[in-house]
């Protein structure tokens, strides 16, 4: 068996990990730099996964909720491949080096396969081969080519129409927003808060965490979640209400608000348990830490193959599933790995 792994990004190179254990001759086509994605998560840090794993964290999805019967064989990956971890007071995992560099290192060291610096902009079929631009013949391709996240100009997937897949197109997701109100005279300020999200003023998510004011939105891992929700609405005319005293007492706030802050409540004369911004939009994509958007999971089958073709798999942030701040959306790209190499170690024993 030949395969061709486009992307190689987390569930890329973990695939290749994994596969080489079965003696299978694989290339992997990325552009540019390899784990780009692994480097930057956790801040350089790698929050790898998270320990409360969870359909809830993913919107509900309900092809993750089929591929969640492989979750703990994800942990026990990590045993295999002796990437030893440590847990913080909220369930988010981190190689205990706290260097992205090091988990990345590892699943290089496991790949035996060819890695061909390329960009993929077509995929044809031959009989029962296929051909990668001039590469081939292969047996099976496996497509994770990422999303537009963290990506200052997009690229296309135009190749993907030739597979007979509904592409949703993406939105930023883990991001900050714009919002229509002046704050400039805040922007830089930090503080600890309360932040929900109300669309038509019904509640949709409330976070606690550190906000950030910039010159025309807000930020911070809590502002983030809340856009993973808001892109999943239907109706985004919403708005952001921030508590910034959850409900307790003080006979003054000078020593409880950020000066600036404090200032731009009294001239505004705003109640500093709700403090409304109205969104304007999210950041975009090269803000962004994920999508939402990719190939509908209804074209999808359980084991990651397509539908329309089950020598063809798809993996990662390319699958219109997506997770919230916290090792969600890694664990999500690794759980394809395990996927589709449970499917092809099957097949292989079953010749």
């Amino acid at each position: 068996m030949k395969v061709a792994i486009i992307g190689g990004g987390a569930s890329g190179l973990m695939l290749g990990a994994l596969i080489s254990k079965l003696n299978i001759n694989y290339d992997i086509f990325n552009s540019g730099k390899l784990g780009r994605k692994i480097l930057a998560s956790g801040n350089g840090r790698c929050n790898i996964a998270n320990t409360n794993i969870d359909k809830k964290y993913y919107h509900d999805n309900k092809l993750l909720s089929k591929l969640l019967v492989n979750k703990d064989k994800v942990f026990n990956l990590f045993k295999e491949l002796n990437i030893y971890t440590k847990e913080d007071g909220e369930g988010r995992l981190y190689p205990i080096s706290e260097s992205s560099l090091s988990v990345l290192n590892i699943l290089l060291k496991n790949n035996k396969g060819n890695i061909i610096d390329l960009f993929v902009n077509n995929i044809k079929n031959k009989g029962d081969k296929y051909y990668v631009e001039n590469y081939g013949p292969y047996d099976k391709i496996i497509i994770c080519t990422g999303s537009y996240a963290s990506f200052k100009n997009s690229f296309s997937y135009d190749y993907l129409k030739s597979l007979n897949v509904k592409f949703n197109d993406f939105k930023p997701s883990l991001v900050g927003f714009k919002v229509k109100e002046n704050i400039k005279a805040i922007s830089g300020v930090r503080c600890k808060c309360n932040v929900s999200l109300y669309s038509s003023d019904k509640l949709i998510h409330k976070e606690s965490g550190e906000i950030i004011f910039k010159d025309d939105g807000i930020s911070g891992i809590c502002v983030m979640n809340l856009s993973s929700y808001y892109q999943h609405l239907d109706n985004q005319k919403s708005k952001i209400v921030i508590d910034l005293l959850d409900n307790k007492k003080y006979n003054t706030l000078e020593s409880v608000i950020n000066p600036k802050l404090l200032d731009y409540i009294n001239k505004y004369n705003l109640d500093p348990n709700k403090i409304v911004l109205n969104i304007k939009s999210t950041y975009d994509f090269e803000f962004a830490q994920v999508c939402v958007g990719g190939i509908d999971i209804n074209y999808i089958n359980d084991n990651l193959s397509l539908k329309s073709d089950s020598n063809i798999y798809v993996m990662g942030e390319v699958i219109d599933c997506d997770g919230v701040c916290g090792g969600y959306n890694l664990f999500f790209a690794w759980l394809c790995s395990i996927t589709v190499y449970e499917d092809l170690k099957n097949e292989i024993s079953n010749k």
